[in-house]
C-alpha cells in the first residue's frame, strides 16, 4: 500500500476542523497530521510535521494566510496549500495564488470535492520552488485521466477568473461542471436541458430546473460585472453588452468549452 497523503488542517473554525478530520479518517490513503487555529501554529506545524497537503483558511486570529504563504515560501520545503476563503476575500485569493497556492476552494463546499483535490495534489508535494501557483499543470501528472480532469478543471477556474464569473454563486460550480462534461463530450449540447442538466443537479443534490436558473443568473452577472473585454474576445457583439443581452446557456457553455478543448490540447502537448 503507497504512503498516506498527510494532511494539515489550517482553521480557526473548530468544528469545521472536526468535521474534516472525521471525513479523512474514513479514508485509509489519508491521514490529518495535526489542526492549526492560528497562522503562527500553521507554520510552525508545517515545519514540524511536514504534511503533504496544507489546508489554509485566509482568514485567522494572529497571523492571516498571506503571512503563512509568506513564511512558507522562505522554507526550503513546503507543501501544496489549498486555500479555503468566503466569497467577499477575492482580492486576497488572487494575491495568495500569485504567491504559490495550489488551489482554492470557496466556502461552504462539498467535503468530497476537497479530499479529491487533496488526493490530486498530495500526490506531488515538493519544493517550494517547484509550486507555480494555482493554475500550473501538475508535474508528472499530465499523461493520466486523473491529470487531465485536473488541468482542465484549473484551465476552466483560471479562465472565469480572467472573466470575473462569480465565484461565490451557486451557478459558478454548476456551470464549470457543465463545460467540463461539454468538453468531454460535445453531444451534450445538442439538448442540454435533457442532457446536461439532470446530470448537474444529480451531482449536486439539485433540480434541473434550479440548476438552470443557477447557471443563467451566473452568466447574467458575470457579463454586467465582469471584464468586458473579456467576454468580448470570447463571444464577440460589443453592441449586445450595451443592449443588456448577455449570451444564452447553451452558447456560453459551447463557446468555452471550445475554448478549453483546445487550451488542453495545448497543454497535453
Amino acid at each position: 500500500m503507497s504512503a498516506k497523503i498527510r494532511v494539515l488542517l489550517a482553521d480557526n473554525n473548530k468544528e469545521l476542523c472536526h468535521v474534516l478530520t472525521e471525513h479523512i479518517k474514513q479514508h485509509e490513503d489519508l491521514e490529518v497530521t495535526g489542526i492549526a487555529y492560528d497562522g503562527l501554529e500553521a507554520v510552525e506545524m508545517v515545519k514540524k510535521d511536514a504534511p503533504d497537503v496544507l489546508v489554509l483558511d485566509i482568514s485567522m486570529p494572529y497571523l492571516d494566510g498571506i503571512w503563512v504563504m509568506e513564511r512558507l515560501n522562505e522554507l526550503e520545503t513546503r507543501p501544496r496549500v489549498i486555500v479555503l476563503t468566503a466569497f467577499e476575500q477575492e482580492s486576497m485569493v488572487q494575491r495568495m495564488i500569485n504567491m504559490g497556492a495550489d488551489y482554492y476552494i470557496v466556502k461552504p463546499f462539498d467535503t468530497s470535492i476537497l479530499l479529491d483535490r487533496i488526493r490530486q495534489f498530495g500526490r506531488f508535494s515538493g519544493k517550494a520552488s517547484d509550486s507555480k501557483g494555482l493554475y500550473r499543470p501538475v508535474d508528472g501528472y499530465a499523461t493520466t485521466k486523473d491529470s487531465s480532469k485536473v488541468n482542465l478543471e484549473m484551465e476552466i477556474t483560471k479562465l472565469f477568473h480572467e472573466m470575473g464569473i462569480p465565484a461565490h454563486f451557486r451557478g459558478y460550480a454548476y456551470l464549470r461542471e457543465a463545460i467540463m462534461m461539454a468538453v468531454r463530450d460535445p453531444v451534450v449540447l445538442g439538448n442540454i436541458t435533457k442532457n446536461l442538466y439532470p446530470k448537474i443537479a444529480e451531482k449536486f443534490r439539485s433540480t434541473p430546473s434550479g440548476v438552470e436558473s443557477a447557471i443563467r443568473h451566473t452568466i447574467a452577472i458575470g457579463w454586467e460585472r465582469g471584464n468586458h473585454e473579456c467576454f468580448q474576445e470570447i463571444f464577440g457583439d460589443a453592441q449586445d453588452r450595451k443592449k443588456g443581452k448577455f449570451p444564452t446557456t447553451a452558447s456560453f457553455i459551447a463557446k468555452v468549452a471550445d475554448k478549453m478543448r483546445l487550451a488542453v490540447k495545448i497543454n497535453e502537448k
